[in-house]
């Protein structure tokens, strides 16, 4: 039954959830990237579902505040100073052994943590030969230890330090240093609620980046067919397919013609809404009232229904 198929992908779904369906002329989606709106146009449509695809450009900003100055004048204004001074001690020890970029990002990770790199190691031989490392090996991996998911972090937010280290001080790998770093410019990323009053050397960039974004439109009157989705699709956008869900079923309901095959507006109203139990028996309500002129739309478009006045009249059986 089609309920039932709802009711277990809302299975997390716990006590009352009311769920607001917002209609354009198409039903949103979302927006994606180009590649991730190509495949759920797939999924959709192999399920039978209309989906149009609309492209467009969004402006994205991002801020990021930091001090900016000399090491000699930060080391006192800065309050997570310490923990920069080591990478740059590390930078100060990888540059003097580095001749090209590559070999600077392998040693610089060396000396962050030596056994990191070996972990490393281990995970591309695993992926180019899953038979070279044996169980034991395998399981010391762990790739969602928390040793090793904060040394990533660590890891990036030093290599970026490090690289505008070099970039503010005009150091080129491989070239002699001089004196550039007895007391070199830093730019030390800080959180802005940390700092009140501000110091002199707080400073803020904004940046202002156009990406290209794709919305995914719906036939609303086609959504009942999620019930065809592939379960892949469930498995990889799991909100995507309860929206879907949630919207099929209320067309479903609203589709299916009274026994007298009319109503009033206001009646038309009411039946906008619909009650069901997940597979633990919490209640779930579908709420659809506050639409309802879009909806009555929706099957008129479909030649379902013809709207005159305040009736609804079923044009047949469904």
């Amino acid at each position: 039954m089609i309920t039932d198929t709802l009711a277990s992908s809302l299975s997390h779904v716990k006590l009352f959830l009311v769920l607001l369906i917002i209609l354009s002329p198409m039903f949103n989606l979302g927006e994606y990237d180009e590649e991730e709106a190509k495949e759920i146009r797939t999924f959709l449509s192999d399920a039978g579902i209309k989906v149009e695809l609309k492209p467009s450009l969004v402006v994205l900003e991002e801020q990021t505040c930091f001090l900016h100055g000399r090491h000699s004048l930060l080391k006192d204004v800065a309050k997570d100073m310490e923990e920069y001074e080591s990478y740059l001690s590390v930078l100060k020890i990888v540059l003097a052994r580095s001749t090209t970029e590559e070999e600077f990002d392998e040693l610089f990770m060396a000396e962050l943590d030596p056994t990191m790199t070996e972990k490393r190691d281990k995970i591309l031989a695993l992926s180019q030969d899953p038979d070279s490392l044996s169980e034991v090996e395998k399981e010391s991996l762990d790739f969602n230890s928390t040793g090793w998911l904060s040394f990533l972090v660590k890891f990036g937010k030093a290599q970026i330090f490090a690289k505008s280290v070099l970039s503010l001080n005009d150091i080129k790998i491989g070239e002699p240093v001089g004196d550039k770093l007895d007391d070199p410019l830093l730019d030390i990323p800080v959180n802005s609620r940390d700092y009140d009053p501000k110091p002199e050397q707080y400073k803020t960039t904004i940046e202002f980046h156009l990406e290209k974004t794709v919305g995914v439109y719906v036939d609303e009157f086609t959504t009942p067919l999620s019930s065809e989705l592939d379960e892949e699709f469930s498995d990889l956008y799991p909100e995507e397919f309860q929206n879907l869900r949630v919207l099929g079923l209320l067309i479903e309901k609203l589709a299916t013609s009274p026994t007298s095959r009319k109503m009033d507006f206001g009646e038309f109203i009411e039946n906008c809404s619909m009650r069901l139990k997940d597979e633990d028996g919490d209640d779930i309500l579908i709420d659809g009232e506050e639409v309802a002129e879009e909806l009555a739309k929706v099957l008129e478009k479909s030649d379902v229904v013809k709207v005159k006045g305040d009736k609804v009249k079923w044009k047949s059986e469904r």
